[in-house]
């Protein structure tokens, strides 16, 4: 069961999607993924966050709240999944990733909506070499409900993924059931396009109404002078790098409404800002990581919740693609159909939150009570309980 050997995993363009970006070509691109066709939307999603700094800044804070978070595998065999996946290291030269990389690479379905990988088995399925990720453009849902691997060198060859060799994540929020719509790429594009359009807007006016520019009106003998002129005009050059001007005086008017333009940089600044927090709440649900102008205490405790509840989503999409398209496989490979599957599961919580569970229980067995679940008391804090033994002397 080895990893597929022709074809490339990377897709290497040279013309960007996002070049000159409008709102109208924007749409055009998302009008052919809806088709199945998700080559341009999948580039531009790379695009954005490489071209624009608080794209770029709030998407990393979002990847790495994956890749920071620890985890544990329970249940079954918990020890041999365990130690099966942490031992996964393959070469740099082979072209596969180890497990931390490949969760990394799951969370670039809430940017595109979907995420393929492949995974690299020896002996029968039993060992896990590592994973090969592929760059989403060499995709297509043309005519399909899965996505299908289309060589970009020949089109029509079309290569179907099938379990459990080829891993498929998709991105979990209100429009799960169709992936091509459900990426953050469909917003974020167009707050892109908009942003640039202003920035450019924002430089030009800064050019032409905030850098001074030098006029020089010389006397009509000076003008005809070629000698004498070129060296006012030598003077002018040494003087600014950005353009000068030199005409006869008296002959020539010109005006330069720099005083009457209107040309006003708040609110050029005031949209870039704005257009900024919506792109920190789309990707976190909030903005106070960037910026705590307006932010207090309360409010960020009601910020730091909402993207507490995004990264719960997160992590239980990447559970249940771990679960049941790795560790599943794994175990029946190793011990056969019907074997209990173990448990892979993020430990996300922070220390205020099993402080507050201390206090909980304490509580209740101040008051003559006991939990009789453990095991739903271990899945919430993600720790595990076992009852302490009690010493008796004789």
């Amino acid at each position: 069961m080895a990893v597929l050997k022709r074809g490339g995993n990377v897709d290497r363009y040279k013309i960007d999607v996002s070049l000159d970006l409008t709102p109208l070509e924007v749409q055009n691109v998302f009008n052919s993924a809806n088709g199945g066709n998700v080559k341009r939307q999948s580039k531009l999603a790379n695009e954005l966050t490489e071209k624009d700094g608080a794209i770029s800044q709030a998407w990393n804070v979002r990847v790495s709240s994956i890749a920071s978070c620890p985890w544990e595998i329970i249940g079954n065999q918990a020890e041999f999944i365990d130690k099966a996946l942490r031992g996964i290291s393959p070469t740099f030269d082979s072209g596969l990733v180890g497990f931390g990389k490949w969760l990394n690479f799951q969370q670039s379905a809430v940017l595109h909506g979907f995420a393929v990988s492949q995974a690299d088995y020896q002996n029968g399925g039993a060992v896990i070499n590592g994973f090969k990720i592929y760059s989403h453009s060499l995709f297509s849902y043309v005519d399909s409900e899965l996505p299908y691997y289309s060589d970009k060198d020949d089109g029509k060859k079309k290569k179907p993924i099938f379990s459990p060799r080829w891993i498929y994540h998709t991105a979990t929020n209100s429009r799960e059931m169709e992936p091509l719509r459900a990426g953050l790429v469909r917003p974020l594009a167009y707050l892109y396009a908009c942003r640039r359009h202003v920035l450019i807007e924002y430089l030009r006016g800064i050019e032409k109404y905030g850098v001074p520019y030098i006029q020089a009106n010389i006397a009509p003998w000076l003008w005809e002078d070629s000698t004498e002129k070129a060296k006012i005009e030598s003077a002018l050059g040494n003087m600014t790098y950005d353009g000068y001007m030199v005409n006869p005086a008296g002959d020539v008017e010109l005006n330069f409404p720099t005083a009457n333009s209107q040309f006003d940089v708040m609110v050029f600044d005031q949209y870039l800002q704005y257009s900024e927090k919506q792109i920190f709440r789309l990707i976190l649900g909030q903005d106070s990581t960037s910026s705590a102008d307006n932010s207090n205490r309360s409010t960020a405790q009601v910020h730091n919740l909402v993207r507490k509840d995004i990264l719960e989503a997160d992590v239980k999409a990447v559970e249940g693609t771990v679960n049941n398209q790795i560790i599943k496989p794994l175990m029946e490979a190793n011990f056969g159909a019907g074997a209990d599957v173990p448990r892979f599961r993020f430990m996300t919580k922070g220390i205020d939150e099993l402080n507050q569970f201390a206090t909980f229980t304490k509580t209740l067995n101040e008051a003559g009570y006991q939990l009789d679940n453990l095991e739903d008391f271990e899945r919430k804090t993600g720790l595990k309980i076992s009852k302490k033994t009690e010493v008796t002397n004789d």
